[in-house]
């Protein structure tokens, strides 16, 4: 007799869960789709034969939909099945792939981009969140997202480096568009497979904690410093990571170095150094007791090396100086993603209101995916070689926002620890 999705869940042993939760950490290839812009810059233009500014304006027209979609994600999850909503999300974004990979109209470029940030971020995220949390027991949920966590950077890296040796080795004809279709057919599979294989009990009463976003409280939370110091750390954390792609038109169009070579190397900054130095970082935070060590050594050696890099001569015998200090800059900033989810707890935020600040900080941290690279894309079509200047010190001026607001947020660190010792010694007192 088959056993239902509960029995499944009921009886089975840590390493299975650890082995569904890397099945369900596949279906995260649904952003790689949408972000292939980022890892194959000078490859989607080609494609699509487009300006910087018209692909800079296609991802902003993802980061309308993308972005509220951190809010709406988490409310759907908690309304509809979470199974169903990962499956309709890998199978929704891997037919609006296809459709990409045989588009030749800059307007359809738009409307899918469009669809992508509703078939990814809006529908999948919340419900991926919630279906690994549902499998673990409290003291199961550390050890399944740190498996989460690991196979979140390991998909985007090794589907990126084998895509780009696809492209550039064997779909010489087909191209990047190519590289689309694979991509596409590989979301598809993931879907397929969580459908047939992946258990899911949704009748089970899944406690999100910190991970729910309550929309009755965000009227409350928008008066909480904290979701604003947050919020502003996140946005300049994800500027400076948003300009990270236009090392590979630079490495091209200044350094003269092959276009394969440059997503290679654009790829190993953005995925892999963020794989390496991002627990590095959660390591030293953890170690130190705060986070503010870490993020003012992040945020000032991002700054530092950004200028460095504005003053490096751009002339291609000086590529491998270029080269190091880049990777300064990238480990640096790196080194402060673990600080994007510690501020809640360092500021004593109450359980009830986590999901809230945390959500209300990621929409205004990645809000810059509704700018940032139309902006950037403008300066190149307008300026030239001389526009990578301007987004190096858009990239400087992130790193001084994290500074900024990484200072406001240890103002609140230790008010609250005050506010907490003065509340223990009246409760001793009493």
């Amino acid at each position: 007799m088959k056993k239902t999705d509960r029995e499944r869940i009921a009886n089975a042993s840590l390493k299975m869960k650890y082995v569904w939760v890397a099945v369900l950490t596949m279906t995260t290839i649904v952003y790689l789709l949408p972000y292939t812009y980022n890892d194959f810059y000078n490859h989607f233009l080609e494609a699509f034969h487009i300006t910087d500014g018209q692909a800079g304006k296609v991802l902003t027209f993802f980061g309308l939909t993308a972005t509220p979609g951190y809010f709406i994600g988490g409310w759907l999850a908690d309304k509809f099945n979470p199974k169903r909503l990962v499956v309709i999300s890998t199978l929704g974004t891997g037919l609006c792939g296809f459709w990409l990979s045989f588009c030749e109209s800059y307007s359809m470029l738009m409307v899918i981009y469009f669809l992508f940030g509703i078939t990814t971020t809006c529908m999948h995220w919340g419900a991926f969140l919630k279906m690994i949390k549902s499998w673990g027991t409290p003291e199961e949920q550390g050890r399944l997202f740190g498996v989460e966590n690991s196979m979140f950077g390991a998909v985007g890296l090794i589907s990126t480096y084998v895509i780009l040796g696809l492209i550039t080795f064997l779909f010489k004809d087909a191209g990047f568009r190519g590289g689309v279709q694979v991509y596409s057919a590989v979301t598809l599979i993931t879907g397929i497979a969580t459908w047939l294989y992946i258990p899911y009990d949704n009748e089970a009463k899944v406690d999100m904690g910190e991970d729910k976003i309550d929309f009755r409280v965000i009227g409350k939370v928008m008066k909480m410093p904290v979701a604003w110091y947050l919020g502003a750390f996140t946005w300049g954390y994800f500027m400076v990571r948003s300009t990270v792609p236009y090392l590979n038109p630079l490495m091209t169009d200044v350094y003269g170095i092959g276009i394969a070579l440059a997503a290679f190397i654009t790829t190993t900054l953005r995925s892999g150094m963020n794989m390496i130095f991002g627990p590095i970082g959660g390591y030293f935070i953890d170690k130190a007791g705060r986070s503010t060590p870490v993020v003012l050594f992040g945020g000032i050696a991002t700054l530092c090396f950004t200028i460095l890099i504005v003053f490096i001569p751009k002339r291609p015998d000086l590529f491998m100086l270029f080269l190091c200090v880049a990777i300064l800059v990238t480990v640096s900033s790196y080194l402060n993603s673990s600080a994007l989810y510690t501020p809640v707890t360092e500021a004593r935020v109450p359980l009830k209101y986590v999901g809230t600040v945390l959500g209300f900080a990621s929409t205004l941290g990645y809000s810059t995916d509704a700018w940032i690279y139309n902006v950037c894309g403008r300066w190149i079509d307008n300026y030239g070689d001389v526009a990578y200047n301007y987004i190096f010190i858009l990239q400087a001026f992130g790193a001084v926002v994290m500074i900024a607001s990484g200072l406001l947020l240890a103002k609140l660190y230790k008010k609250a620890q005050v506010k907490e010792t003065n509340s223990l010694g009246a409760a001793e007192e009493a």
